[in-house]
């Protein structure tokens, strides 16, 4: 079993950064119940592809919990919430500023039943500031913290990261912040309300860029700084078959060993002349052209070189390296069949995560949950 098998968590969070959260938590054996409006659900239900009658998105961020259907606007439901809150450490939610305190089942509420609750809160833009009540996505963080403007060619628009940054960090954030909470609440007997920004979390997710920026003001930009293109030992390089090859030699030793790769021994003391970045970035893109993707990965094995190939998703997934570490794990479902699902990052050598079940239906566990409250009532009669 899992590390975190003695802590349950109310997650009333949706679509991705929350989910993403108790995701990690329920497979470190924690026990997550989802608590979901009647009806409708999590957004993420709706989505495609699909696997049978469950969206594949859903299953991959929602596994190893359960699902309780209550209706917060009814006074008997919330009355339900607040028992269940009673046998929980954490509660994590994701809804606009104030919804939840007209709805009666915020931090300030549910400490007066729990006051050892751990109560998390994941907004777009905080709980103050002008922007609380925006409605946004990942992409709308990013792009009012600075981030978009970092990706893409220099003298060019602005490229959309392939990767939802705000809202995985912010999860992992999340993550973080509540186990140090709960450490605090098991010392002192004391819970504590946590605020999590997607907006903040993307300022803060750049540190050599605010270091720079408050160091001398320079102000980083795509194309114009050492990690965004502006260097020839840190870019992307077009080959012969019209792929691409990653060159990440910040390191001088592994310039050297870059250059020994591509037969250039001439280019190692150039990349001391930052004047010559732009014919370097030139000689560079002429050498890589001259071979296949396939064939510079042979070349490269085992050089040190940081010369690595730019694969697409699929490849990545079936590389020897995934395989190895046990990234995709094959599932077989009584209802669903066989299908696959990502596997764990973190691997503990004692309480190693687990997939204990698959994502649950909207509501699936409400009457086993309910009887387990009514229980401890009656006991406590």
């Amino acid at each position: 079993m899992g590390p975190l098998t003695d802590i349950r968590i109310l997650d009333m969070s949706r679509l991705l950064p929350g989910p993403f959260c108790t995701r990690l938590f329920a497979d470190m054996g924690a026990d997550v119940i989802k608590i979901e409006e009647p009806v409708k659900g999590d957004y993420a239900r709706d989505f495609v592809p699909r696997r049978g009658d469950f969206a594949c998105w859903f299953m991959e961020v929602n596994r190893n919990k359960k699902s309780v259907a209550l209706d917060l606007k009814q006074e008997s439901d919330r009355t339900l919430f607040l028992e269940l809150a009673k046998t929980a450490q954490v509660v994590v939610e994701s809804y606009r500023p104030g919804v939840l305190e007209k709805l009666g089942v915020d931090f300030a509420t549910v400490r007066k039943v729990n006051p050892k609750i751990v109560y998390c809160s994941i907004t777009g833009y905080g709980k103050q500031g002008p922007l609380v009540k925006q409605a946004d996505h990942d992409i709308g963080y990013q792009s009012v913290a600075g981030l978009i403007s970092l990706s893409g060619e220099k003298d060019g628009k602005p490229a959309i990261p392939g990767v939802l940054a705000a809202d995985m960090q912010a999860s992992a954030m999340a993550g973080m912040s509540i186990l140090a909470a709960l450490h605090h609440a098991e010392r002192t007997g004391e819970g504590q309300e946590i605020s999590i920004s997607l907006f903040d979390t993307c300022l803060a997710l750049v540190p050599g860029v605010s270091a720079t920026y408050f160091g001398n003001g320079f102000v980083n930009m795509r194309g114009n700084n050492w990690l965004s293109g502006a260097n020839p030992n840190y870019n992307v390089y077009r080959t012969k078959d019209g792929r691409y090859m990653s060159v990440g030699c910040l390191e001088e030793k592994f310039w050297k060993n870059l250059c020994r790769v591509l037969e250039r021994p001439d280019l190692v003391p150039t990349i001391r002349e930052e004047d010559k970045y732009p014919w370097l970035k030139q000689e560079l893109a002429t050498v890589i052209a001259g071979k296949t993707m396939r064939e510079w990965v042979e070349l490269a094995k085992g050089s040190d070189a940081c010369f690595a190939p730019v694969l697409n998703y699929d490849e990545a997934l079936a590389s020897e390296q995934a395989k190895a570490d046990e990234m995709v794990l094959d599932v077989e479902d009584e209802e669903l069949g066989k299908y696959k699902t990502m596997g764990f990052v973190t691997k503990f050598s004692g309480t190693p995560c687990a997939l204990y079940r698959r994502a649950p239906r909207l509501g699936e566990h409400t009457e086993e949950i309910l009887k387990e409250i009514a229980k401890k009532k009656a006991d406590c009669e």
